[in-house]
């Protein structure tokens, strides 16, 4: 099977725009695709969790084995995303000798890849980095349109840059191996791509959850290659999210970087996410933006995919950090409001009292 047959989407943006292959076998191929679509690599050193390193690692190496591979393993989790992680990451790749024509590999989940491109995107002032996402939520979101950052202790994603991949390899066949609840939390972004841009997408998610959950290859094929086309679009028209069009996809995520915060990140990225997009749902429902069937809907779905979907802190811990969120200006809470299962979104400043009287039923914590 040629390379161009897995290509689900292209990311077009002049000089740096790069494929986004979707399908089963990509990692052992992983030497062909680079030498394909990245000419005149030296050399490159994978950037992967001890986790993925004992399921994939090998793998990997052995793809490479051509390009003078190194590797270097990042803590797990959020822990990846920190200046002291970041210091010994840019160590490592020193220590391999990387030249400006060398290649960062990410082979792990979100954590893995906004560490590895972060450190990428600095070092030397800016080298290549391929994406090879090995969770759901890596293949159809954050492995795709250059985001990259560390965490502080006031904030997610606080400090990072904007550095898009040279290649991002989604092997599906990697899924395998992802535990139920990773699983369903990379199917909360699924859901949020299907709120903001892709009814058909949502639909069939409700049609086919039990078969999604099952790990069915061919379905999970599906819903990474559609959210590919979605996400490769915001990025053409809203590369570097100013323009508002790529604020969609923060769809959940004022709410759900809070929720992460205040749990020290034991709550995952999607579950958050889950919570936050019926929180900006029922604050939409309340301006009468949204219907209250399609609030239920997304509520029904998230129930089914086994995400809860009430915000588990107080408002008075959730609030301030809303105000830090880096989408927030002048302390004013910004959220993105769905209008509908697949229609456009609209970005508002919320007031605490909105806030309140949407969600103070629902703030169940003590």
């Amino acid at each position: 099977m040629c390379l161009e047959a897995y290509k689900a989407a292209q990311v077009h943006l002049g000089v740096r725009s790069y494929p986004v292959l979707v399908g089963g076998g990509l990692l052992i191929r992983l030497d062909e695709a680079i030498s394909e679509y990245i000419p005149g690599v030296t050399g490159c050193i994978i950037v992967t969790s001890q986790s993925v390193d004992a399921l994939y690692g090998g793998q990997a190496m052995a793809a490479l084995e051509g390009l003078n591979p190194g590797k270097f393993i990042v803590p797990e989790g959020e822990d990846a995303k920190t200046w002291g992680a970041t210091e010994k990451l840019l160590g490592g790749i020193i220590g391999h000798g990387l030249d400006r024509r060398g290649v960062v590999v990410a082979l792990g989940g979100g954590s893995v890849g906004d560490s590895a491109g972060f450190a990428a995107s600095i070092y030397m002032r800016g080298i290549r980095v391929v994406q090879v996402p090995t969770t759901l939520l890596g293949q159809v979101d954050s492995g795709i349109g250059g985001k990259t950052a560390v965490n502080h202790p006031s904030g997610k994603n606080l400090i990072g840059s904007f550095h898009q991949p040279s290649l991002v390899a989604c092997d599906t066949a990697l899924l395998a191996t992802l535990p139920r609840r990773e699983l369903c939390s990379g199917l909360a972004e699924v859901a949020k791509y299907g709120v903001v841009s892709d009814a058909i997408l949502y639909k069939g998610l409700e049609v086919e959850v039990e078969g999604i959950l099952s790990g069915d290859a061919e379905r999970l094929r599906w819903i990474v290659g559609r959210c590919a086309v979605s996400k490769a679009r915001y990025i053409k028209a809203d590369e570097r999210d100013d323009g508002g069009v790529r604020a969609a996809l923060n769809y959940g995520h004022t709410v759900g970087h809070a929720v992460e915060t205040l749990s020290g990140h034991t709550i995952r990225h999607g579950e958050a996410v889950a919570i936050g997009m019926v929180a900006a749902s029922r604050v939409a429902h309340s301006l009468g933006l949204l219907k209250q069937a399609d609030l239920v809907r997304q509520i029904n779905l998230l129930h089914r995919l086994g995400l809860s979907v009430d915000v588990p802190y107080r408002l008075d811990e959730v609030i301030p950090l809303m105000k830090r969120d880096k989408k927030a200006e002048a302390s004013s809470i910004r959220l993105v409001l769905p209008t509908g299962i697949g229609s456009e979104t609209v970005v508002r400043v919320a007031s605490e009292t909105e806030l309140r009287g949407a969600l103070g039923g629902y703030d169940d914590a003590p």
